[in-house]
């Protein structure tokens, strides 16, 4: 288990550093990010749970002299610890994440559930982009999340307000973060099961484990299910759900015992004093990299989407002419500007 005692005091992260390294983080993240997604969503994805999560999260420590590795604990690579965390998420993602889901859906106006249904951001994928991004959504978002949230923040908090405190404060961020206010107490509660399982387990890796195994699941319910949503399920599915799985929940907690506890918590490692641009030189070059590789191999999609930003074409992106014209220009078979007159001919 992550140590309550405070640590020594020249090693102890200090409060203020935290807060303004998180809050720099996240409008980093919806700046930057925000707008890498905007232009491409499969590669957004990837360079902002990659490059930008977890850059900030490896530059936020080493900026405190600290080696990232063992205050996050992720030196301690745990096979065990990371299927239990998977098992955790899976049997919670019935447990509560589709209840709570369902019964927001039920009393937010549905034209608020429609505006943040978050799978809408895959009307304008290919099915090239679709796997990308769904293959992003079960294992980069987990890493880059993990390691900003569970890993910088909460760890952070918890040297100054404790470790209960600092779970929850952390799980409202994480669910606030992502602006959807139909999906915040299910996220939170998200945010609170993955705190739990990395203070437990001194690492994120059980974090990750869980973050991983709902994002997944939610994924492939979402391929399945196409247009039939939480919204739609029969008012008792949700509640057997509920009921069959915090039984499952209670028997995986039993049956886990002291297995999640780390046999040697994470520690501070201090670091010699770095050049700050030695600390974000490998961090910048990959992330221009990153945008010099995209532009490389798919200037035509970042330019279609720009394109959509302008046009707003809606509804419209599932159009079959619509879809198909899409795709002949971002292959180089059809121009731009057929593209632009068919789509303002049919709104």
């Amino acid at each position: 288990m992550i140590e309550n005692s405070p640590p020594e005091p020249s090693l102890k992260p200090p409060l203020g550093f935290v807060i303004a390294w998180t809050v720099f983080g996240l409008f980093t993240f919806l700046a930057l990010g925000g707008t890498a997604q905007m232009v491409q969503l499969a590669w957004g994805l990837w360079f902002s749970e990659i490059i930008l999560f977890a850059g900030m999260t490896f530059i936020g420590w080493r900026l405190l002299q600290l080696s990232p590795g063992p205050v996050m604990g992720v030196e301690r690579f745990d096979a065990k610890g990371l299927g239990l965390g998977f098992a955790f998420g899976a049997v919670n993602y019935f447990a509560w994440a589709v209840p709570l889901m369902a019964a927001a859906q039920a009393i937010f106006p549905k034209s608020w559930v429609e505006r943040f249904d978050s799978s809408q951001v895959f009307d304008r994928a290919s099915t090239a982009d679709l796997v990308v991004v769904l293959v992003g959504v079960s294992l980069a978002a987990p890493l880059g999340e993990e390691l900003f949230f569970r890993g910088f923040m909460q760890r952070g908090l918890g040297f100054h307000v404790g470790a209960p405190r600092a779970i929850v404060i952390t799980a409202f961020v994480f669910s606030a973060f992502h602006l959807d206010p139909v999906g915040l107490t299910a996220r939170f509660e998200l945010g609170v099961l993955f705190g739990l399982l990395a203070w437990h387990a001194g690492s994120i890796w059980p974090a990750m484990g869980a973050h991983a195994a709902n994002n997944l699941i939610s994924s492939l319910f979402f391929l399945a299910a196409g247009d039939r949503k939480e919204e739609n399920l029969v008012w008792w599915v949700p509640l057997v759900m509920c009921v069959l799985g915090n039984v499952m929940l209670v028997a995986l907690v039993r049956s886990a015992g002291d297995s999640l506890r780390a046999p040697a918590s994470a520690r501070l490692v201090a670091e010699k004093r770095a050049d700050p641009m030695s600390v974000f030189a490998p961090w910048l070059l990959a992330g221009i990299a990153a945008v010099a590789l995209v532009v490389a191999l798919d200037w035509r999609g970042m330019k279609l989407n720009l394109l959509d930003v302008t046009l707003q074409p809606g509804e419209l992106r599932k159009n079959p002419e619509v879809k198909e014209l899409r795709a002949k220009v971002r292959q180089g078979d059809a121009d731009f500007a057929d593209y632009e007159d068919l789509v303002k001919r049919l709104k």
